[in-house]
């Protein structure tokens, strides 16, 4: 193996964390990556392999609807396995759902009818390819309930915020720039919805009231009675409280309007999410609600990126999905990178589903290892050699990938 000299892997990993190699900047202000989430004790040690459990990640659903009955934000929030707090993630209410090759094009809000939310439950699922725990669709009395524990919250916006009344009449809810709202005024900016406004100019304002609740609640709210991790819970009162009471990351997802055209015939506002990214950040908050892919014989992967860079992680797990792995597990470890990319396995017969991965993600070194986290296959580490490959933006081989049995 040939070394590679000290000064071209350091403006190799420059290029790349300044998202120079990259193919999308994500938004900046999340901690990738669920640091402790193999640090506990637990775990089974059978044949000298020990087997770590990760502790539980549920998912719960946050769906606002205005007096019209409209989706007018979707979130979806992680709990911090055995901690208290999580991550709350925002997505267009308009995101195109993920439809049959026989289906019309949708988006995921118009699943919701006002009764049976089922479907549209089904579609925030298939859409972020995780299982959700509970449910919470809240009009706004429930919101302003809900919300009452934060109290009051300085939010920063960057256009005014307005809304549609039944009458026609144009109402201001709040102004751009910073402010001290009450939690009303919070609940009232996730619920308007300005008639013909597209989706794309009000979006930033759900990741604003998100982040003032972030902001508010700091390393936790104390609520009375304390708020215990000892069991998962149960319903979505439960769970937000439990997000209340530790420290919050938010993140939202990046989108793009789906143009005219065959994904869109009609012509409709829909956004279409970027899917490497979804898996990121998925497998990174959420490893234990995720469904997987129905692709047959798919293997298992957790990949550890020292990198501490959201650009980097996504950049591999889009080649590692286009190689056909299934990306269970996003870590961020600590630093510097090793200088190869390292493939470690428990198992060698897995090495022959990636006999060409060299050519997706650069050089790699595989060897065996005697630990392995819950429903891993392989456990990736990123090395500089994978910031070299990247210089040269190289392009991904064709892969041909079959669903169900073969």
């Amino acid at each position: 193996m040939t070394a590679i000299p000290h000064r071209q892997k350091q403006r190799a990993i420059v290029a790349l964390c300044c998202g120079v190699a990259a193919a999308l900047m994500l938004p900046a202000g999340l901690v990738v990556g669920y640091n402790s989430v193999l640090n506990s004790g637990n775990g089974t040690n059978v044949n000298n392999v020990k087997t770590l459990t990760i502790p539980s990640t549920p998912v719960a659903l946050l769906a606002t609807v205005n007096s019209s009955n409209e989706v007018t934000s979707i979130n979806v929030i992680a709990l911090s396995g055995n901690s208290l707090g999580g991550t709350i993630i925002s997505l267009p209410a308009k995101s195109m759902a993920e439809v049959a090759e026989d289906e019309d094009a949708r988006r995921v809000s118009d699943s919701y009818t006002g009764g049976d939310a089922s479907a549209f439950v089904a579609d925030v699922e298939g859409l972020l390819d995780v299982s959700i725990s509970t449910v919470g669709i809240l009009k706004r009395a429930d919101l302003i309930e809900l919300f009452d524990p934060i109290g009051p919250a300085e939010i920063l916006l960057d256009s005014d915020v307005r809304n549609t009344e039944p009458d026609g009449a144009q109402r201001t809810v709040a102004k751009i720039g910073r402010a001290t709202v009450e939690t009303a005024t919070l609940v009232d900016v996730l619920l308007a919805r300005q008639t013909d406004q597209v989706e794309a100019d009000r979006f930033n304002h759900q990741k604003s009231v998100l982040t003032a609740i972030a902001n508010t609640v700091g390393l936790g709210l104390k609520l009375e009675p304390a708020v215990s991790t000892a069991e998962s819970p149960t319903d979505f009162k439960s769970v937000f409280q439990r997000l209340i009471s530790g420290p919050i990351q938010v993140w939202q997802f990046a989108a793009s309007a789906v143009p005219a055209g065959d994904l869109n015939p009609n012509s409709i506002d829909m956004y279409q999410l970027d899917t490497a990214e979804v898996t990121m950040i998925m497998a990174s908050v959420a490893p234990t609600s995720k469904t997987g892919s129905d692709l047959t014989g798919q293997l298992s992967v957790q990949i550890d990126s020292p990198f501490n860079n959201a650009v980097v992680s996504r950049e591999i797990v889009r080649r590692l999905m286009a190689k056909g792995l299934n990306i269970a597990l996003v870590r961020e470890v600590p630093g510097p990178p090793q200088e190869v990319t390292r493939v470690l396995y428990v198992d060698s017969n897995v090495l022959s589903g990636v006999e060409d991965l060299a050519s997706f993600i650069g050089e790699v070194s595989a060897g065996r290892t005697n630990e392995r986290a819950q429903g891993i296959d392989l456990q990736i580490v990123i090395g500089a050699t994978f910031a070299q490959f990247l210089e040269s933006n190289p392009e991904i081989p064709t892969t041909t990938l079959s669903n169900g049995d073969e």
